[in-house]
């Protein structure tokens, strides 16, 4: 059991963070290798917040020992995964995910090979496969959920569309999809404005979309940054959107340079590129 106060800070409602983490537990319910502290009700008030104690360790560790690279693997995948799901299906982003708030569980009894948690007995004619599961799963656990980002349905139909664009490598339509949800378009030259658009995203996907050579952060804040340019503004909140990608991309890029954002992407957004473009 952990116990939280916020003295002397009236910004602080300690309400606000028991309630982010129940909302998070019901949407990762059925994921089992994302878990959040839960909140010990009735010990929650404005300025006291008690929940489980989780044990674990930081995932820094991971990023800075000597662990297998399967471990690692595993983790940065594990990561990416939770990060889509809280972007594209949930709407509901935890914003403030550096590696101090992300606990990892069950890293001693991991194994990538089936055999080493399985038992062979041949008895005469018959083969008994006797399975040993893991007594904790490789899991991640995400603390302080004091701050999290949702959009705007408005906004997030923008950002979806957007990053479905990238996916599928139409820069032009990056640039038509801006243009059209624009909130406050001073654009006076289009047409260099799509055009540079496309040669942006189009460079991005010539580099194999992989974490380890092209970084999803960097490439929207060229977007932005172009945006900018041609005086074409979206009034949306993306920041803590855009800072929760940052840092799951980097931790991403320490434990598995390989993984890839954009393909991971895919399966949620391409499903519905009919319905976005």
């Amino acid at each position: 059991m952990l116990c939280f106060t916020a003295e002397q800070n009236e910004t602080i409602n300690l309400k606000y963070e028991a309630r982010n983490l129940e909302i998070f537990q019901q949407k990762f319910e059925k994921i089992d290798f994302i878990k959040f502290p839960i909140p010990l009700r009735p010990f929650v008030t404005r300025n006291i917040l008690v929940e489980t104690f989780e044990e674990g360790e930081p995932l820094s560790v991971y990023l800075q020992g000597s662990e297998s690279t399967q471990i690692k693997q595993r983790i940065a995948a594990m990561g990416v995964d939770m990060l889509l799901k809280m972007v594209f299906v949930d709407n509901f982003v935890h914003a403030d995910l550096h590696p101090g708030n992300i606990l990892v569980q069950g890293a001693q009894e991991f194994t990538s090979r089936q055999a080493e948690r399985t038992t062979l007995v041949d008895m005469c004619d018959t083969l008994i496969v006797n399975v040993h599961p893991s007594r904790c799963p490789l899991r991640l656990v995400l603390l302080d959920a004091g701050m999290v980002a949702e959009l705007q349905e408005r906004d997030l139909e923008n950002f979806r569309s957007v990053f479905t664009a990238v996916v599928l490598g139409q820069g032009e339509t990056v640039a038509e999809l801006i243009l059209h949800h624009a909130r406050a378009n001073q654009c006076k030259d289009v047409e260099a404005f799509k055009s540079q658009m496309a040669e942006l995203v189009n460079e991005a996907r010539k580099s194999t979309v992989s974490l380890g050579k092209l970084q999803v952060a960097l490439l929207l804040s060229q977007v932005f940054r172009l945006l900018m340019t041609h005086e074409v503004k979206l009034e949306s909140n993306f920041a803590s959107i855009m800072f929760a990608i940052l840092v799951l991309e980097g931790l991403g890029r320490s434990l598995d340079p390989k993984i890839d954002i954009l393909e991971a992407a895919r399966p949620l957004l391409v499903k519905s590129a009919v319905s976005l473009i």
